[in-house]
């Protein structure tokens, strides 16, 4: 059964039980419990109503994951790339398919880094909730064909939903295409953000064993803004990650789990403190 039948089920029955001999008051306060609930559904990243979220790292991982989404972008994607590749840390970027058609060549570097890469969308459309089961699929799967061109390697299963929002469509063929949804337990709201040291600062807060960061190295197509903030917010936490001696791994999928890449997980032990 869906999780939201879970919910719907209960409630309209309790309702039809109720009218008879209550009236429309328990209809209405049923209706307005259910809408909370869904809203929860909806917006919460830890949610999982609609289908399986993966809000932190599998139990006894000593790291964290450092994530990025709506690139790559020409500009900030390189120099983050840099400062991985110089804090010898892993990350793992969600990547928004248009942007991949335009920069292929940022892909490739991704994977021959030794990062993880996972679908954003095609075109990360805000409208992406409203839209019927077979729009939400070719969206998902234009954008792992651009990803699976790009990169020459079969199409990523790991799957961050467009701004962490879920719902009864989108569980329906996240599950059709075998995906395994990503979401976070930080959140840098960094997009809109003008003061780096605040988003080092809230990141920082949820630096823990077992937390997924999520910060942005792009943006939404045709919606550009400056990411200069999100290189300059990557290279504090990463120097923050050393002094904590905490490890970023790149993120893998363990069947229809979340995992992390062997040879990062080794290397999360070994520097755990």
């Amino acid at each position: 059964m869906r999780g939201h039948l879970l919910v719907d089920v209960p409630m309209v029955s309790a309702a039809i039980s109720l009218y008879p001999s209550y009236g429309l008051a328990p209809v209405a306060w049923l209706t307005a419990a259910s809408l909370l609930i869904h809203s929860w559904g909806v917006i919460n990243p830890r949610s999982s109503l609609y289908l399986p979220v993966h809000w932190r790292l599998p139990r006894g991982c000593p790291a964290v994951a450092l994530t990025f989404d709506d690139g790559p972008n020409q500009e900030a994607t390189p120099r983050i790339l840099d400062l991985l590749a110089e804090h010898r840390q892993q990350a793992t970027f969600f990547l928004i398919g248009e942007h991949v058609r335009r920069h292929p060549q940022l892909v490739r570097r991704m994977l021959a880094e030794g990062h993880a890469i996972g679908l954003h969308s095609d075109s990360h459309s805000r409208l992406v909730n409203c839209w019927p089961p077979h729009l939400v699929r070719r969206d998902l799967e234009s954008c792992a064909a651009a990803i699976g061109e790009a990169s020459g390697q079969p199409p990523p299963l790991l799957y961050r939903p467009v701004v962490g929002l879920k719902n009864p469509v989108i569980g329906f063929v996240a599950g059709r295409l075998g995906l395994v949804a990503v979401t976070w337990s930080c959140r840098a709201l960094d997009t809109t953000a003008i003061d780096a040291g605040r988003v080092v600062a809230r990141l920082t807060r949820g630096l823990a064993a077992r937390a997924i960061l999520v910060m942005h190295d792009g943006f939404e197509p045709r919606r550009a803004n400056d990411r200069t903030i999100a290189v300059a917010v990557a290279r504090e936490l990463l120097i923050e990650l050393a002094r904590r001696q905490l490890r970023s791994v790149a993120l893998a999928v363990d069947g229809r789990r979340l995992g992390v890449a062997k040879s990062a997980e080794a290397d999360a032990v070994a520097l755990a403190p």
